[in-house]
């Protein structure tokens, strides 16, 4: 007797290998030629998939970008956030460095993709309201340390950037390369970042 479920388990996963083939596609057409370019023939073809399946993921070229941004805004925000119980803020920053960097060493393309879109103001208001709240997420781990007299007394978006800048410029760089980033390279940088930081 057939196994029923295991068709239906077959069948879900090539659907979601799919999305991940354009997901993938998607991000690799934006990081290579910019959001402005992006069509829906190129990402089919870069794919490997036919144009009709698309529309079986995504309503249109801007709901596939859209979807696409929160699912690795999601991805990367749980990255950064994993140290949130670390009592110590000392501990929850540096934990907080190296699990958004754990993100752009494994995917700089991804981390890349988001900045390109983040710039180009693609979500709608329900989508832009949770990519803030997580922002203001990291805001508030960022203030505790303020607060505790760990970190200087800065305001929290220029301590938000102070520690994203770095990640950009080594994400670029990877992808440009071609490379990985070096571990060596993570730890010196926040070093670095960790003197303009924090409360001396």
């Amino acid at each position: 007797m057939p196994d029923i479920n295991r068709g239906q388990s077959m069948a879900r996963l090539g659907k979601e290998e799919t999305r991940r083939k354009l997901r993938n596609a998607l991000v690799a057409e934006v990081v290579e030629n910019g959001i402005s370019s992006v069509n829906i023939a190129r990402i089919v073809a870069r794919a490997k998939v036919s144009a009709g399946t698309v529309y079986v993921h995504f309503e249109n070229k801007d709901d596939m970008l859209r979807q696409v941004y929160m699912e690795l805004k999601a991805d990367l925000h749980a990255c950064i956030t994993q140290a949130r119980a670390q009592i110590d803020s000392a501990q929850l920053v540096r934990g907080m460095w190296f699990g958004m960097f754990h993100f752009v060493r494994g995917r700089p393309h991804d981390f890349l993709f988001l900045d390109y879109a983040t710039a180009a103001k693609i979500l709608l208001p329900e989508q832009q309201a949770i990519a803030d709240d997580y922002g203001e997420e990291i805001a508030a781990l960022l203030r505790r340390g303020v607060d505790d007299g760990t970190l200087a007394d800065l305001d929290t978006g220029l301590l938000t950037l102070l520690l994203v800048a770095p990640a950009m410029q080594l994400a670029r760089s990877a992808v440009l390369s071609g490379q990985p980033i070096p571990e060596t390279l993570i730890e010196q940088a926040f070093d670095r970042v960790w003197l303009s930081i924090a409360n001396h």
